[in-house]
């Protein structure tokens, strides 16, 4: 239904004449549900409850079409809980790096509702839990990389991420 109204014809009449002539088309030919009334339930429910039935129905992904706030909470749990499988450290660092800076951002932006009220992720005390549920013995710590002092030994407001100053892009 690419064609715009005309001009002068009243929009039910358009429509109607749409309808027909894509029933004379056979347009709605082989429906599944064709010639059977709609079900009671589907039409006592609202816009929203449809969507979740179909969602569920069709095993949809609605992180998405939740507020952000709520989209980073259980983002957050499912980074925690996957911790444990990752295959190496250098992933739950870059997965929790990747976590914080989406959640410094969700902080900038004028808050919405719900507000965003998450904690950081710890990426020192998640190290710990990979290195627990990966024993291979004592492991070489890691050499800091040229210039950059270890996370533990900065203040909590070092850690946090970069910061941007106002103006500057």
């Amino acid at each position: 239904m690419s064609q715009r109204k005309p001009p002068g014809v009243s929009r039910e009449t358009w429509v109607d004449r749409q309808v027909r002539e894509a029933v004379e088309r056979g347009a709605f030919d082989g429906l599944e549900a064709s010639g059977k009334p709609l079900d009671d339930a589907v039409l006592g429910q609202s816009a929203g409850e449809w969507a979740v039935e179909w969602a569920r129905r069709e095993g949809a992904d609605m992180t998405a079409a939740l507020p952000p706030a709520l989209a980073l909470r259980r983002e957050r749990e499912e980074l925690v809980e996957a911790v444990p499988g990752k295959p190496t450290e250098e992933s739950v660092r870059a997965a929790g790096d990747l976590f914080n800076e989406r959640l410094d951002a969700a902080y900038r932006r004028p808050q919405e509702v719900p507000p965003v009220a998450l904690p950081f992720v710890d990426l020192e005390r998640q190290l710990a839990r990979w290195r627990e549920a990966h024993p291979l013995g004592p492991a070489e710590p890691e050499a800091p990389l040229p210039g950059r002092v270890p996370a533990a030994s900065r203040p909590w407001w070092a850690r946090v991420g970069p910061r941007r100053r106002r103006g500057s892009r």
